[in-house]
């Protein structure tokens, strides 16, 4: 599975783009990974609540490929729900991810 997670807005409008892919984890790493994707919802049917923004609110854009399928789900940040939040805390923290910054 590889999943790609973009934030963008505020003032300055810079994208970070951060991806990782389960073939780049350790096995129990991706074990870990996993566990995240299913306690965030992520995957669920239907549609997540709708992103409220703020003023200034940065914006997720989370995208995943797993298995030939993809998904994606947008949520502004006073709407993140809790458990995409730690996946995207844990993420954040592995070594193995890749950032990049989009104009």
């Amino acid at each position: 599975m590889k999943l790609t997670i973009r934030r963008g807005g505020g003032i300055a409008g810079i994208v970070a783009r951060t991806e990782l892919d389960t073939s780049d984890l350790p096995p129990p790493a991706a074990e870990t990974f996993a566990a995240y994707m299913d306690q965030s919802g992520l995957r669920a049917p239907g549609e997540p609540p709708a992103a409220e923004r703020r003023p200034d609110d940065q914006l997720y854009d989370l995208s995943w490929e797993e298995s030939g399928h993809t998904g994606s789900r947008r949520f502004s940040e006073s709407n993140l729900p809790e458990g995409v939040r730690q996946l995207v805390a844990w993420v954040d923290g592995r070594p193995e991810r890749t950032e990049s910054i989009e104009r």
